[in-house]
C-alpha cells in the first residue's frame, strides 16, 4: 500500500505540473493562444478538460489516503477510484498534448497518428485491468518498490517536457515568429510532444501495471530506457541548434561517467547482487560478539531499508530553467557565448542527473556490472551533476548582469534621444513663438 501511495503521489504532482500553466494561460486569455482558435468556444472546452485533469489527477491520492486512514478490510473501492480517475486523467493529458500541438507548429499527421496510437493502448490497458485475476490484485513488496521509483522517475522527466511543450506554444509559436524561427522549432516541439504522449502512456502503465513479476520486470527497465533518450534527443536536438558543433560538449559529462563505469568493471568484472531472492546465496547472518549467536536485531534495520534512489529535484529545475533559456534563444535567435555557455554546461547536468538516477535504482544495478561498480558511476555522475549546476549558476548571474548593464546603455540612450528631441522641439516653439509675436506687430506681415 505504502508503494500504490508513492505511485498516486507522483502522478498527482505530474498531473499539477502539467496542468497548471494551461489553466493559467486560459485564465489571462493570452493573445498568443488565441490565433488560431475560436473564441469563445475552444478555450471553455480546453478549460473543462483541464480541470477534469486536475481533479481526477489528484483523485487517487485521496483514495489512498482516504483508505489508510479509515481502513476497512476487502475494500475494492480505492483500487476502483485509483483506475477510473488515472484513465481518465491520462486520456485528458493526451488530450491537451494534441491540443497544445495541433494549434502550433507540430505536423497534423503526427498528431493524428501519435494520438491515436496512444488513446488505444490507454483503452487497451483500462479495459485489460478488469479481467480476470487483474482486479484488485497488488504487486509484491518488493516489485512494488521499484516500480514505484521508476515511475517518480517517469512522472518527473514528463512534467516537465510537457511543461516545455506549453512553453514553446506560450512562447508565440501560433502567430508572431514565422519563417525560420519557426522552422527551427518545429522539430523540437514535435520530440517534445511525442516523448510526452509516450510518458503519458508509460505513466498510465505504471500506475496499474501488470501483475506478472517478469513482464513488469521488463515494462520498468523498457520504460527507463525510453525516458532517457527521448530526453536525450530532446537536448541534442536543442543544443544543435543553438550551438552546433560546440553544443555537442554536453556529451562529455554522460561519457566520463560511462568511462568510470568500464573502468570498474573492469576493474573488479560483473558480480551478481548475491540474497535476492535465493535464499542460499543471502549473506550469513550476523552474530553476536559475546556467544556467537545470531542477533536478529542487528539485521533488522539494513534488511528492511533499501538505498533511496537519487533525488529528482535538482534534475527538475534545472532542467526548467534549461527548457525557459532554450526556447527563447531559439525563438529570439542569435543567441549570446554566454547563453549558449549555460545551456551547455545546464544540459550535461540534466544528462548527468538522469544517469545518476538510474544508475541508483536497484534493477539497472545487475545490468550494468554490479553494485559496487554502479555506485561507484553513481557517485562521479552526482559530482558531475553538482559541478554542472554551479558553474551554470555563475554563467547565469554573468548573463543576468549583462542584460541588466545592457538594459541601462538602453535606459542611458532613450534618456539622451529624448533630450535631444526636447530641445529639438523648443527650438522649434521658440521660431512659432517669434513668427506669431511678429504677426502681432505687423498684420500686414506674413
Amino acid at each position: 500500500m505504502v508503494e500504490l501511495t508513492s505511485r498516486c503521489l507522483s502522478f498527482a504532482e505530474a498531473v499539477v505540473t502539467m496542468v497548471c500553466p494551461v489553466l493559467l494561460a486560459l485564465d489571462l486569455k493570452k493573445d498568443k493562444w488565441m490565433n488560431k482558435v475560436q473564441e469563445p468556444i475552444l478555450p471553455a472546452v480546453m478549460l473543462v478538460v483541464a480541470g477534469a485533469t486536475l481533479v481526477t489527477g489528484l483523485l487517487p491520492m485521496l483514495a489512498c489516503s482516504i483508505s489508510e486512514r479509515f481502513p476497512t478490510p476487502n475494500a475494492t473501492w480505492p483500487s476502483v477510484t485509483r483506475v477510473l480517475a488515472a484513465s481518465i486523467s491520462s486520456a485528458c493529458l493526451l488530450v491537451l498534448a494534441c491540443w497544445i500541438s495541433f494549434m502550433s507548429i507540430v505536423s497534423e499527421s503526427c498528431v493524428i497518428v501519435v494520438g491515436f496510437l496512444s488513446g488505444i493502448f490507454l483503452v487497451i490497458r483500462s479495459v485489460c485491468y478488469w479481467f480476470p485475476g487483474e482486479e484488485g490484485n497488488e504487486l509484491p513488496e518488493e516489485l512494488g518498490a521499484i516500480v514505484d521509483k521508476s515511475h517518480e522517475f517517469l512522472s518527473g522527466v514528463t512534467g516537465i517536457l510537457f511543461l516545455g511543450l506549453e512553453g514553446m506554444a506560450l512562447e508565440g509559436l501560433v502567430g508572431p515568429y514565422l519563417g525560420t524561427q519557426q522552422n527551427a522549432l518545429q522539430p523540437h516541439m514535435s520530440i517534445s510532444f511525442f516523448v510526452c504522449a509516450v510518458g503519458v502512456t508509460l505513466m498510465f502503465l505504471e500506475m496499474i501495471p501488470p501483475r506478472t513479476a517478469a513482464v513488469m520486470h521488463r515494462v520498468v527497465y523498457l520504460t527507463d530506457i525510453a525516458m532517457t533518450v527521448g530526453t536525450g534527443a530532446l537536448l541534442t536536438a536543442i543544443m544543435r541548434t543553438l550551438g552546433g558543433k560546440y553544443g555537442f560538449l554536453f556529451l562529455s559529462f554522460p561519457l566520463i561517467i560511462f568511462l568510470q563505469l568500464v573502468y570498474a568493471v573492469a576493474l573488479r568484472g560483473p558480480t551478481q547482487d548475491t540474497g535476492a531472492g535465493d535464499p542460499e546465496n543471502k549473506p550469513p547472518m550476523a552474530t553476536d560478539n559475546q556467544h556467537g549467536e545470531p542477533d536478529e536485531n542487528r539485521g533488522q534495520g539494513n534488511q528492511g531499508e533499501e538505498p533511496k534512489p537519487a533525488p529528482m529535484g535538482l534534475t527538475k529545475v534545472t532542467f526548467t530553467g534549461f527548457l525557459a533559456v532554450s526556447v527563447r534563444a531559439i525563438s529570439g535567435g542569435s543567441p549570446s557565448d554566454w547563453t549558449i555557455s549555460f545551456l551547455v554546461f545546464t544540459a550535461a547536468a540534466i544528462a548527468s542527473g538522469v544517469s545518476w538516477r538510474l544508475l541508483t535504482h536497484k534493477q539497472n544495478k545487475d545490468r550494468v556490472g554490479g553494485e559496487a561498480a554502479a555506485d561507484e558511476a553513481a557517485n562521479v555522475a552526482s559530482f558531475c551533476t553538482h559541478f554542472c549546476v554551479a558553474v551554470a549558476t555563475v554563467l547565469f548571474a554573468v548573463m543576468a548582469w549583462k542584460a541588466g548593464a545592457a538594459r541601462e546603455d538602453v535606459s542611458a540612450a532613450c534618456a539622451h534621444v529624448y533630450d535631444v528631441t526636447c530641445v529639438h522641439l523648443n527650438k522649434i516653439l521658440d521660431v512659432h513663438h517669434m513668427r506669431n509675436m511678429c504677426t502681432c506687430i505687423d498684420p500686414c506681415r506674413n
